[in-house]
Protein backbone atom coordinates (compact mmCIF):
# COMPACT_ATOMS: atom_id res chain seq x y z
CA UNK A 1 0.00 0.00 0.00
CA UNK A 2 2.99 2.33 0.58
CA UNK A 3 6.28 2.51 -1.28
CA UNK A 4 8.96 4.29 0.74
CA UNK A 5 11.92 5.67 -1.22
CA UNK A 6 15.17 6.88 0.34
CA UNK A 7 17.99 8.30 -1.78
CA UNK A 8 21.32 7.79 -0.06
CA UNK A 9 24.55 9.60 -0.85
CA UNK A 10 27.37 9.12 1.66
CA UNK A 11 24.92 9.16 4.58
CA UNK A 12 25.49 5.64 5.84
CA UNK A 13 25.43 6.42 9.56
CA UNK A 14 22.25 8.46 9.26
CA UNK A 15 20.68 5.85 7.01
CA UNK A 16 21.16 3.10 9.57
CA UNK A 17 19.29 5.11 12.22
CA UNK A 18 16.59 6.05 9.71
CA UNK A 19 15.91 2.43 8.76
CA UNK A 20 15.88 1.39 12.42
CA UNK A 21 13.27 4.05 13.21
CA UNK A 22 11.13 2.93 10.28
CA UNK A 23 11.14 -0.61 11.63
CA UNK A 24 10.21 0.61 15.11
CA UNK A 25 7.33 2.75 13.86
CA UNK A 26 5.57 -0.02 11.91
CA UNK A 27 2.49 -1.46 13.54
CA UNK A 28 0.54 -3.55 11.07
CA UNK A 29 1.22 -1.58 7.89
CA UNK A 30 4.75 -2.30 6.69
CA UNK A 31 5.91 -0.18 3.72
CA UNK A 32 7.94 -1.45 0.80
CA UNK A 33 11.28 0.24 1.53
CA UNK A 34 13.63 1.11 -1.33
CA UNK A 35 17.09 2.60 -0.83
CA UNK A 36 18.62 4.07 -3.97
CA UNK A 37 22.35 4.42 -3.33
CA UNK A 38 23.53 7.32 -5.49
CA UNK A 39 27.15 6.28 -6.01
CA UNK A 40 28.17 6.53 -2.37
CA UNK A 41 31.80 5.99 -1.45
CA UNK A 42 30.70 4.59 1.88
CA UNK A 43 29.82 0.88 1.94
CA UNK A 44 26.10 0.07 2.09
CA UNK A 45 26.36 -3.72 2.06
CA UNK A 46 25.27 -3.80 5.69
CA UNK A 47 21.74 -2.86 4.63
CA UNK A 48 21.07 -6.24 3.06
CA UNK A 49 22.51 -8.01 6.10
CA UNK A 50 20.72 -5.94 8.75
CA UNK A 51 17.49 -5.20 6.85
CA UNK A 52 16.88 -8.08 4.42
CA UNK A 53 13.43 -6.74 3.50
CA UNK A 54 14.85 -3.45 2.21
CA UNK A 55 15.32 -3.24 -1.55
CA UNK A 56 18.72 -1.70 -2.33
CA UNK A 57 19.07 -0.15 -5.78
CA UNK A 58 22.77 0.60 -6.43
CA UNK A 59 24.14 3.18 -8.84
CA UNK A 60 27.79 3.52 -9.84
CA UNK A 61 27.48 7.29 -10.12
CA UNK A 62 25.49 10.12 -8.59
CA UNK A 63 22.65 10.62 -11.07
CA UNK A 64 20.86 13.26 -8.99
CA UNK A 65 17.95 13.12 -6.58
CA UNK A 66 15.08 13.47 -9.05
CA UNK A 67 16.37 10.81 -11.44
CA UNK A 68 16.94 8.43 -8.53
CA UNK A 69 13.39 8.89 -7.24
CA UNK A 70 11.95 8.45 -10.73
CA UNK A 71 13.88 5.24 -11.37
CA UNK A 72 12.32 3.63 -8.31
CA UNK A 73 8.82 5.13 -8.44
CA UNK A 74 8.37 4.21 -12.10
CA UNK A 75 8.79 0.54 -11.17
CA UNK A 76 6.54 0.51 -8.09
CA UNK A 77 2.76 0.44 -7.89
CA UNK A 78 1.55 1.12 -4.35
CA UNK A 79 -1.25 3.60 -3.72
CA UNK A 80 1.08 6.03 -1.94
CA UNK A 81 4.73 6.96 -2.41
CA UNK A 82 6.65 8.33 0.57
CA UNK A 83 9.90 10.22 0.00
CA UNK A 84 12.14 10.30 3.05
CA UNK A 85 15.63 11.73 3.56
CA UNK A 86 18.25 9.37 4.98
CA UNK A 87 19.08 11.91 7.70
CA UNK A 88 15.63 11.62 9.27
CA UNK A 89 14.17 9.65 12.15
CA UNK A 90 10.53 8.55 12.23
CA UNK A 91 9.24 9.54 15.66
CA UNK A 92 5.49 8.86 15.71
CA UNK A 93 4.02 5.46 16.49
CA UNK A 94 1.84 3.99 13.73
CA UNK A 95 3.40 6.54 11.39
CA UNK A 96 2.57 4.78 8.14
CA UNK A 97 -0.87 3.67 9.26
CA UNK A 98 -1.67 7.27 10.23
CA UNK A 99 -0.61 8.85 6.94
CA UNK A 100 -2.46 6.16 4.96
CA UNK A 101 -5.62 6.78 6.98
CA UNK A 102 -5.30 10.53 6.45
CA UNK A 103 -4.83 10.17 2.69
CA UNK A 104 -7.71 7.69 2.45
CA UNK A 105 -9.96 10.16 4.23
CA UNK A 106 -8.89 13.11 2.04
CA UNK A 107 -8.99 11.84 -1.56
CA UNK A 108 -8.31 15.29 -3.05
CA UNK A 109 -4.93 15.63 -1.29
CA UNK A 110 -2.15 14.93 -3.77
CA UNK A 111 0.79 15.59 -1.44
CA UNK A 112 1.00 15.44 2.35
CA UNK A 113 3.79 16.84 4.50
CA UNK A 114 4.28 15.86 8.13
CA UNK A 115 5.64 17.82 11.07
CA UNK A 116 9.45 17.98 10.92
CA UNK A 117 11.56 18.84 13.96
CA UNK A 118 15.21 19.56 14.68
CA UNK A 119 17.09 17.15 16.97
CA UNK A 120 16.36 19.54 19.86
CA UNK A 121 12.62 19.41 19.17
CA UNK A 122 12.16 22.78 17.47
CA UNK A 123 9.72 22.70 14.55
CA UNK A 124 11.34 23.18 11.15
CA UNK A 125 9.71 25.39 8.55
CA UNK A 126 8.79 22.48 6.29
CA UNK A 127 5.51 24.04 5.08
CA UNK A 128 6.08 27.08 2.90
CA UNK A 129 4.66 29.65 0.51
CA UNK A 130 5.82 29.57 -3.09
CA UNK A 131 9.16 31.36 -3.46
CA UNK A 132 9.35 35.06 -4.14
CA UNK A 133 12.31 37.41 -4.26
CA UNK A 134 12.08 38.05 -0.51
CA UNK A 135 12.23 34.31 0.15
CA UNK A 136 16.01 34.50 -0.16
CA UNK A 137 16.08 37.07 2.65
CA UNK A 138 13.51 35.39 4.90
CA UNK A 139 14.02 31.71 4.06
CA UNK A 140 13.79 28.88 6.57
CA UNK A 141 17.48 29.03 7.53
CA UNK A 142 18.34 32.61 6.63
CA UNK A 143 19.98 34.96 9.12
CA UNK A 144 17.08 37.43 9.05
CA UNK A 145 14.56 34.68 9.84
CA UNK A 146 16.65 33.60 12.82
CA UNK A 147 16.90 37.17 14.08
CA UNK A 148 13.25 38.05 13.36
CA UNK A 149 11.36 34.71 13.42
CA UNK A 150 7.99 36.39 14.05
CA UNK A 151 8.33 39.13 11.45
CA UNK A 152 5.62 39.56 8.83
CA UNK A 153 7.89 38.50 5.95
CA UNK A 154 9.18 35.41 7.79
CA UNK A 155 5.66 34.32 8.75
CA UNK A 156 4.48 34.86 5.17
CA UNK A 157 7.09 32.40 3.89
CA UNK A 158 7.03 29.81 6.68
CA UNK A 159 3.54 28.48 7.40
CA UNK A 160 4.06 25.85 10.11
CA UNK A 161 2.98 28.26 12.87
CA UNK A 162 -0.45 28.81 11.33
CA UNK A 163 -1.87 25.56 12.64
CA UNK A 164 -2.06 23.70 15.93
CA UNK A 165 -0.44 20.43 16.83
CA UNK A 166 -3.05 18.26 15.13
CA UNK A 167 -5.02 20.32 12.58
CA UNK A 168 -4.10 20.00 8.87
CA UNK A 169 -3.42 23.09 6.79
CA UNK A 170 -3.36 23.55 3.02
CA UNK A 171 -0.05 25.16 1.99
CA UNK A 172 1.78 26.00 -1.22
CA UNK A 173 4.50 23.38 -0.79
CA UNK A 174 6.04 21.01 1.73
CA UNK A 175 9.61 19.85 2.16
CA UNK A 176 10.79 16.72 0.38
CA UNK A 177 12.51 15.61 3.61
CA UNK A 178 9.23 13.77 4.23
CA UNK A 179 6.62 13.87 1.51
CA UNK A 180 3.64 11.55 0.97
CA UNK A 181 2.49 11.46 -2.67
CA UNK A 182 -0.74 9.97 -3.98
CA UNK A 183 0.11 7.63 -6.88
CA UNK A 184 -2.97 8.65 -8.85
CA UNK A 185 -1.93 12.31 -8.69
CA UNK A 186 1.69 11.49 -9.57
CA UNK A 187 0.59 9.54 -12.63
CA UNK A 188 -1.53 12.51 -13.69
CA UNK A 189 1.05 15.29 -13.35
CA UNK A 190 4.17 13.25 -14.18
CA UNK A 191 7.30 12.30 -12.26
CA UNK A 192 9.86 14.64 -10.77
CA UNK A 193 11.54 17.06 -13.18
CA UNK A 194 14.99 15.53 -13.67
CA UNK A 195 16.52 18.88 -14.58
CA UNK A 196 16.56 19.54 -10.82
CA UNK A 197 19.69 17.61 -9.88
CA UNK A 198 19.35 18.49 -6.20
CA UNK A 199 16.95 20.85 -4.36
CA UNK A 200 13.80 22.66 -5.49
CA UNK A 201 12.26 19.53 -7.03
CA UNK A 202 9.81 19.42 -4.11
CA UNK A 203 8.65 23.01 -4.75
CA UNK A 204 8.21 22.28 -8.45
CA UNK A 205 6.25 19.08 -7.79
CA UNK A 206 3.88 20.83 -5.37
CA UNK A 207 3.31 23.68 -7.81
CA UNK A 208 2.40 21.20 -10.53
CA UNK A 209 0.03 19.48 -8.10
CA UNK A 210 -1.84 22.71 -7.43
CA UNK A 211 -1.90 23.36 -11.19
CA UNK A 212 -3.92 20.16 -11.65
CA UNK A 213 -6.18 20.99 -8.66
CA UNK A 214 -4.65 18.51 -6.22
CA UNK A 215 -4.31 19.85 -2.68
CA UNK A 216 -0.96 20.06 -0.89
CA UNK A 217 -1.48 19.71 2.86
CA UNK A 218 0.69 20.05 5.94
CA UNK A 219 -0.41 17.79 8.80
CA UNK A 220 1.48 18.05 12.11
CA UNK A 221 -0.39 15.08 13.56
CA UNK A 222 2.60 12.82 12.85
CA UNK A 223 6.24 13.79 12.92
CA UNK A 224 9.79 12.99 11.97
CA UNK A 225 13.11 14.39 13.15
CA UNK A 226 15.42 15.83 10.51
CA UNK A 227 19.14 16.31 11.00
CA UNK A 228 19.37 19.24 8.53
CA UNK A 229 22.26 18.95 6.11
CA UNK A 230 23.20 15.43 7.15
CA UNK A 231 22.77 14.11 3.61
CA UNK A 232 24.78 16.93 1.99
CA UNK A 233 27.55 17.79 4.46
CA UNK A 234 30.14 15.73 2.59
CA UNK A 235 29.95 18.05 -0.44
CA UNK A 236 29.08 21.46 0.95
CA UNK A 237 30.25 23.57 -1.98
CA UNK A 238 28.62 21.25 -4.52
CA UNK A 239 25.37 21.43 -2.54
CA UNK A 240 25.47 25.24 -2.49
CA UNK A 241 26.05 25.32 -6.24
CA UNK A 242 23.23 22.89 -6.99
CA UNK A 243 20.83 24.79 -4.73
CA UNK A 244 21.33 28.07 -6.58
CA UNK A 245 21.36 26.44 -10.00
CA UNK A 246 18.03 24.75 -9.23
CA UNK A 247 16.65 28.06 -7.93
CA UNK A 248 17.36 29.67 -11.29
CA UNK A 249 15.76 26.73 -13.08
CA UNK A 250 12.64 26.99 -10.92
CA UNK A 251 12.06 30.69 -11.59
CA UNK A 252 12.80 30.24 -15.31
CA UNK A 253 10.23 27.44 -15.45
CA UNK A 254 7.42 29.06 -13.48
CA UNK A 255 7.62 32.79 -14.19
CA UNK A 256 5.57 33.51 -17.31
CA UNK A 257 4.26 37.07 -16.98
CA UNK A 258 6.86 39.82 -17.37
CA UNK A 259 9.62 37.21 -17.43
CA UNK A 260 11.98 39.40 -19.47
CA UNK A 261 11.74 42.09 -16.78
CA UNK A 262 11.66 39.83 -13.71
CA UNK A 263 14.22 37.14 -14.51
CA UNK A 264 17.36 39.33 -14.81
CA UNK A 265 17.07 40.84 -11.30
CA UNK A 266 16.10 37.43 -9.87
CA UNK A 267 19.13 35.79 -11.50
CA UNK A 268 21.27 38.64 -10.19
CA UNK A 269 20.00 38.19 -6.63
CA UNK A 270 20.55 34.42 -6.77
CA UNK A 271 24.08 34.92 -8.14
CA UNK A 272 24.97 37.45 -5.44
CA UNK A 273 23.63 35.11 -2.76
CA UNK A 274 25.71 32.25 -4.20
CA UNK A 275 28.89 34.38 -4.25
CA UNK A 276 28.24 35.60 -0.71
CA UNK A 277 27.85 32.05 0.63
CA UNK A 278 31.01 30.92 -1.17
CA UNK A 279 32.95 33.78 0.45
CA UNK A 280 31.55 32.93 3.89
CA UNK A 281 32.32 29.24 3.45
CA UNK A 282 35.86 30.02 2.35
CA UNK A 283 36.41 32.32 5.34
CA UNK A 284 34.94 29.74 7.69
CA UNK A 285 37.20 26.97 6.41
CA UNK A 286 40.25 29.24 6.57
CA UNK A 287 39.52 30.26 10.16
CA UNK A 288 38.95 26.65 11.22
CA UNK A 289 42.32 25.70 9.75
CA UNK A 290 44.08 28.54 11.57
CA UNK A 291 42.64 27.79 14.96
CA UNK A 292 40.82 25.07 16.80
CA UNK A 293 37.09 25.42 17.37
CA UNK A 294 36.16 27.31 20.56
CA UNK A 295 35.15 25.11 23.44
CA UNK A 296 31.52 26.33 23.39
CA UNK A 297 31.14 25.34 19.70
CA UNK A 298 32.47 21.87 20.45
CA UNK A 299 30.04 21.65 23.35
CA UNK A 300 27.13 22.75 21.16
CA UNK A 301 27.96 20.14 18.52
CA UNK A 302 28.37 17.46 21.18
CA UNK A 303 25.01 18.39 22.70
CA UNK A 304 23.29 18.21 19.31
CA UNK A 305 24.85 14.83 18.62
CA UNK A 306 23.72 13.61 22.05
CA UNK A 307 20.15 14.74 21.40
CA UNK A 308 20.11 12.99 18.05
CA UNK A 309 21.47 9.73 19.40
CA UNK A 310 19.15 9.88 22.43
CA UNK A 311 16.09 9.99 20.16
CA UNK A 312 17.34 6.98 18.25
CA UNK A 313 18.16 5.04 21.42
CA UNK A 314 14.68 5.86 22.77
CA UNK A 315 13.14 4.28 19.69
CA UNK A 316 15.33 1.18 20.03
CA UNK A 317 14.45 0.83 23.71
CA UNK A 318 10.73 1.19 22.98
CA UNK A 319 10.94 -1.48 20.29
CA UNK A 320 12.74 -3.93 22.58
CA UNK A 321 10.24 -3.30 25.36
CA UNK A 322 7.38 -4.23 23.03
Amino acid sequence: MIDLIIVNYNSTEFLHDCLASIKCSCDGLIPNVYVFDNGSKEPVEYINRTYPDVHVVPSKENIGYSRAINKVSSKTFSKYVVLLNPDTIVISDRFFESIAEFMDGNPDVGILGTRVTDPDGRIQGSARSFPKVNSFLFGRRSLLTRIFPNSRLACANILTQRTTKELPLDVDWVSGACMVIRREALNQIGLLDERFFLYWEDVDLCQRMWGREWRVTYWPGVKIMHHVGGSSESKVLRSVFEFHKSAMLYFNKHIHRYRFFLLPPIYGAISLRFIGILILQTLRRTILKLRKKPHHEEADEAAQAWLYRSCVEHLFTKDLAN
